[in-house]
């Protein structure tokens, strides 16, 4: 079998322009009535002297803090964690298969691999993710690097979530609304409601036409 082509490492990211885009309504279309998000997601590559060479997808952000109440967990892995003040990023491909990542303000994250709508196979438990998060005034900054082995192959549409507040005072934004009028609640595994996203901006073209198989995290999606 042939290999797919892979941009030379001296060349990684060099013509990517990332993207940028701001989260300003709500899960339902409507306008978000508090500061809206603002995020940039671009790629990253880091030569590491005696171990596998660094690929990732960088995603920053700058949201409001409300500084909901936080898990009791530790910060790390904590389901659950789409009940407290969340980000959330959804990358899927045409065949369902998707990539769900939420971060918290206090270093608590989910990462989980679908393959079919709510279909988990993977909840990140082998994932080292760091999380950077940074408080100026009632901003919260945050940085992170999602590995590259994580992303389903072909990535077409995307979807990303704020959720903040309690009880009937939860407020959930959205990029793209996640109905079409019909329905009464939120869900963010809607898939039908994702939108396009150029995903060429962000992978450099010839890793991003199949799951990667990463020295550090294997072949995740192997078999899916």
């Amino acid at each position: 079998m042939s290999q797919m082509p892979v941009p030379d490492p001296d060349e990684e990211g060099k013509n990517l322009t990332g993207i940028r885009y701001v989260i300003d309504k709500t899960w339902d279309g409507n306008p978000l009535q508090h500061e809206p998000i603002e995020v940039q997601m671009k790629w990253t590559f880091e030569r590491i002297a005696g171990r596998p060479h660094k690929r990732a997808v960088k995603i920053v952000f700058d949201a409001p803090l409300f500084d909901d109440p936080e898990p009791s967990e530790p910060p790390g892995i904590t389901p659950g964690l789409w009940d407290y003040e969340v980000m959330e990023f959804f990358f899927a491909n045409n065949q369902d298969q998707y990539l769900e990542v939420e971060v918290g303000p206090h270093g608590h994250w989910i990462c989980l691999l679908f393959d079919g709508q709510r279909k988990c196979f993977n909840n990140g438990e082998d994932l080292e993710l760091e999380i950077a998060n940074k408080f100026i005034d009632d901003k919260w900054h945050c940085e992170f690097e999602i590995p590259l082995a994580y992303f389903p192959a072909k990535i077409s549409k995307f979807n990303s979530y704020h959720i903040h507040g309690e009880g009937d005072e939860r407020v959930y934004a959205a990029l793209h609304p996640v109905t079409d009028g019909s329905y009464e609640k939120p869900d963010f595994h809607r898939l039908q409601f994702f939108k396009k996203i150029d995903i060429r901006r962000v992978i450099p073209e010839g890793y991003g036409d199949r799951a990667f198989a990463d020295f550090k995290y294997g072949e995740l999606w192997d078999g899916h």
